[in-house]
């Protein structure tokens, strides 16, 4: 992430505005395609009544038990989205469309109260269930489907069920072919069964009540991030040098073909954790904490690289940084002594 501070000179004017006084709308953003995408896509699939409010909020979410969908309201803009790209990481068209495809998800169960069914609860558990933000998952267990990272659908029957949706909703999946000996796949039989019963019956629920707004936002886009500045990860426990100097093994003498090896984590640090909390169930923040803190530790030390053997280096630093993660999804900690 950016220094916050030289990010405020870039944006400073605004930074310093109040969201609510942004005068930001979905309709006519750069989400509105989005929006409209997912209402085709339940088109195609045979649902022609349920039809899920959009509208900007603070980030991804469907307040519980309302059929309604919340959109980060920095996706609506231009400028607020390069800050977003600059303070965190900017989620591409891919990834807009698999949160849209969950949270309909949600919007779904909740809108024919679908969880209160005795078959819903027997395919995917109590939907009283506490959640818990520290979730434990079971990496590779076929009795879920795989869609967000860090295997989220694990993680309670309401998001069990949302990812299973959106599995099933999302084009070419293939679902029947790729689940096909999963447990998951009597999951993904359920939602297209009951979709094609309920595609044409009014949605219990047809309006929701919505989480708070942007217009109701009165923080400003600065407090906004300042609010949202990750912890740092405790590095002292790590021993990241000599660790790093085992992985950027270059010779002193090497004059030619170098480049400062924070540079090329730097280009491919996105899908680095991306994939790594992917993969490890890690949640993704926790992941991208621990990354950064090593990509710094890496700068301050002025490692380098040999540019020919780039692909060695991003494959034994992304093995090692899942090895840290697993670490931490298994004893809570990423050392221990």
């Amino acid at each position: 992430m950016r220094d916050f501070e030289q990010t405020r000179t870039e944006f400073q004017e605004i930074l310093a505005k109040p969201i609510r006084e942004l005068g930001l709308r979905l309709e006519g953003s750069p989400l509105e395609r989005f929006v409209q995408q997912l209402y085709r896509e339940l088109e195609v699939k045979g649902i022609h009544k349920f039809r899920p409010q959009c509208y900007l909020t603070d980030e991804w979410g469907c307040p519980s038990g309302e059929p309604v969908i919340g959109i980060p309201f920095y996706l609506a803009n231009p400028d607020l989205a390069k800050l977003e790209r600059d303070m965190n990481d900017l989620e591409d068209a891919r990834e807009i469309m698999m949160y849209m495809r969950h949270e309909a998800g949600h919007a779904f169960n909740y809108a024919y109260q679908l969880h209160k069914t005795a078959e819903w609860r027997n395919l995917f558990g109590p939907f009283r269930r506490a959640y818990r933000d520290n979730y434990r998952p079971i990496p590779f267990s076929r009795k879920y489907v795989r869609h967000m990272a860090g295997w989220y659908a694990q993680k309670h029957p309401d998001e069990d069920f949302a990812e299973t949706f959106a599995v099933w909703l999302t084009p070419r999946s293939q679902w029947r072919k790729r689940y096909n000996g999963w447990d998951a796949l009597s999951k993904l039989q359920y939602v297209d069964r009951i979709a094609h019963k309920i595609g044409d019956v009014e949605p219990i629920r047809r309006r929701g009540r919505t989480d708070i707004t942007v217009d109701e936002m009165e923080s400003t886009v600065g407090e906004f991030y300042h609010l949202s500045l990750p912890e740092e990860i405790p590095v002292e426990e790590l021993a990241l040098d000599a660790d790093l100097a085992d992985i950027f093994n270059i010779s002193p003498k090497r004059r030619t073909s170098v480049r400062p090896a924070h540079e090329m984590l730097s280009q491919h640090r996105k899908p680095i954790i991306d994939k790594v909390a992917y993969w490890s169930g890690v949640q993704r923040p926790i992941v991208k904490r621990l990354v950064e803190a090593i990509c710094k530790r890496v700068e301050q030390l002025g490692l380098r690289v040999d540019v020919r053997r780039e692909s060695e280096y991003l494959t034994e630093f992304t093995v090692y940084t899942t090895a840290l993660s697993m670490n931490y999804l298994v004893r809570g900690k990423f050392v221990h002594p």
